[in-house]
């Protein structure tokens, strides 16, 4: 049910890419079914040049895997040198589990917000990319965090903020699992699939909001000053607010200035 395909390397190198597969397999199991029905295709690439030579056109520089759920194939890149173990294990288990998470929910998979796809892919990873947890502390110090209604259909195209991106897709989802858990974010990724929009899926799963479900994750595992970032958010509307209100106060205290100079025994001038 798991074929592995390679061009560059020996057969070590294949059993180890099958073997990192079915360790995903396994790690894709803490979250959903993950028994193979239907086999999956693996193709590794030696360089981002021969697999973005293989996808459609126009696709972003950035881009190291690619599934195809419907189809069962998974491609990817896995460059030869020291680091293609681990290599293997953060980017195979990443992209079955597009595959796997198709086939529980079927064709609304399409439906599913970009950052929750990329969630779960990152959540189970062998070796999680060391660099995230730096990104989203640097991220929080320069207040420049993405807005998770801004990541609902596509990551950006710029190399940095799609890293920022699965880097925030990754803690969020892992909010979500540790707060609901595994049951919760599959219940999630149903409601999605049915086609509830982006910002109303946490609504019909967990009865919250997503901005709201957004500010206690910054403020939990980011500790970021929410407050301060909040008034920042709504700063405007209190202005409007401030002169909605001010303007009918002000016409009041006119008519009572005026009112109170034309009362008997007052003189004017």
């Amino acid at each position: 049910m798991l074929k592995v395909h390679w061009y560059q390397g020996n057969a070590n190198f294949g059993r180890s890419a099958l073997e990192a597969a079915q360790a995903g397999l396994e790690a894709i199991g803490m979250l959903l079914p993950s028994k193979l029905e239907q086999p999956i295709d693996i193709y590794i690439y030696a360089s981002t040049d021969d697999l973005h030579s293989e996808l459609a056109p126009g696709g972003e520089d950035w881009v190291a895997g690619h599934a195809d759920p419907a189809l069962g194939v998974v491609k990817l890149v896995v460059e030869a040198g020291s680091e293609q173990g681990i290599t293997m294990e953060q980017r195979i288990p990443h992209e079955l589990m597009h595959v796997m998470l198709y086939r529980h929910v079927g064709a609304g998979y399409q439906n599913i917000p970009a950052w929750l796809r990329e969630g779960m892919g990152t959540l189970v990873e062998m070796y999680p990319n060391a660099e995230y947890e730096r990104v989203l502390r640097d991220a929080v110090a320069n207040d420049i965090l993405i807005p998770f209604k801004d990541l609902c259909t596509l990551f950006p195209s710029d190399t940095g903020q799609a890293f920022l991106a699965y880097a925030q897709s990754r803690s969020f989802t892992r909010y979500l699992r540790e707060t609901y858990g595994s049951r919760g974010v599959l219940d999630l990724a149903a409601a999605y699939a049915e086609g509830v929009e982006c910002d109303r899926g946490t609504e019909r799963a967990f009865g919250v909001s997503l901005s709201s479900l957004e500010a206690q994750w910054r403020s939990s595992v980011l500790g970021e000053r929410t407050f301060f970032s909040a008034l920042q958010n709504i700063s405007p509307y209190l202005v409007l607010l401030c002169l909605v209100l001010i303007i009918p106060l002000l016409g009041i205290a006119a008519a009572l200035r005026k009112g109170r100079r034309n009362e008997p025994g007052t003189s004017t001038r």
